[in-house]
């Protein structure tokens, strides 16, 4: 095989892709559009004889840093391509000298991101559900304008990092709902025919107050779409809102950090930002 490494670019995009797809993954275009435009140097593909097999984005916080979308085609499996990849991203990563970096990791995968002194940090449930008319009755929430300074503060606070890029990206693209003093924030957006959401975080006892935050984003999405988000397991308060609406648990990953992990406020986290890409 003709193996090489290299930059990923915007024309590597619809074969990368196609293999998430294939995998079942939710993703879209504009998410890996993001991954390149903020961090060129830090996504990766690997090919065979020009045909793109692998890839690897990462995305840098002040602080720390995020793998995803870690992926090698069926065909080209065992064969050492994805540890070739992923030394990649940390050497990579390694360089900007990132205090902690982060992935959510298949239960499969475990083993390989051990060995690169990975360690497990909590189980994150991949939830799926549909909004019904009854979401939309019960939401009671103030109409605000979105404080993306309030937002990213909070952010900060929950995660122990700055992560401006991510918030400020993601509320130019998706949706935004706020709570009351910015005690929260939920974002949602579309992918072919899924809605997902994140980022979802609540901060404060006011448990009303976060379950109308949940249910305001139902107020533009029809009834029946199918909906999912990726929520720390730690989290009860995120699954006795979502049991309430019939969601269910369709999956899960792991959660994991290499370097020492802050104090992340992950009861406070409803949802990650993206499924399962940045945290």
């Amino acid at each position: 095989m003709e193996l090489s490494i290299r930059y990923m670019t915007e024309k590597d995009l619809p074969a990368i892709l196609q293999m998430a797809l294939q995998e079942g993954w939710k993703s879209d275009l504009i998410e890996f559009r993001m991954f390149i435009e903020f961090n060129p140097l830090g996504c990766f593909v690997c090919t065979n004889a020009r045909q793109v097999i692998g890839a690897i984005t990462t995305f840098c916080h002040n602080k720390s840093a995020w793998i995803g979308n870690f992926i090698v085609a069926e065909k080209y499996r065992g064969q050492g391509i994805g540890k070739k990849l992923f030394l990649r991203a940390i050497e990579y990563l390694d360089k900007k000298k990132k205090k902690q970096i982060y992935l959510n990791a298949a239960y499969k995968a475990k083993g390989l991101y051990a060995k690169f002194g990975f360690a497990d940090v909590i189980s994150v449930n991949r939830w799926q559900g549909k909004a019904v008319k009854s979401m939309q009755d019960v939401c009671r929430l103030q109409k605000s304008i979105p404080d993306i300074l309030s937002f990213i503060k909070l952010d900060s606070f929950l995660w122990k990092d700055e992560r401006f890029s991510l918030i400020s990206q993601l509320s130019f693209l998706r949706h935004v709902r706020s709570s009351i003093r910015s005690q929260g924030i939920l974002m949602y957006g579309y992918i072919g025919n899924i809605t997902t959401i994140g980022p979802w975080e609540f901060r404060g006892d006011n448990k009303n107050a976060a379950e109308e935050l949940f249910v305001s984003a139902f107020s533009n999405i029809q009834a029946k779409s199918k909906i999912a988000l990726d929520v720390p397991a730690v989290n009860k308060e995120a699954e006795r809102i979502l049991a309430k609406y019939n969601f269910r648990i369709v999956g899960s990953t792991i959660f994991m950090c290499r370097g020492k992990l802050p104090k992340i406020h992950f009861n406070e986290i409803f949802s990650f930002a993206t499924m399962g890409s940045m945290g």
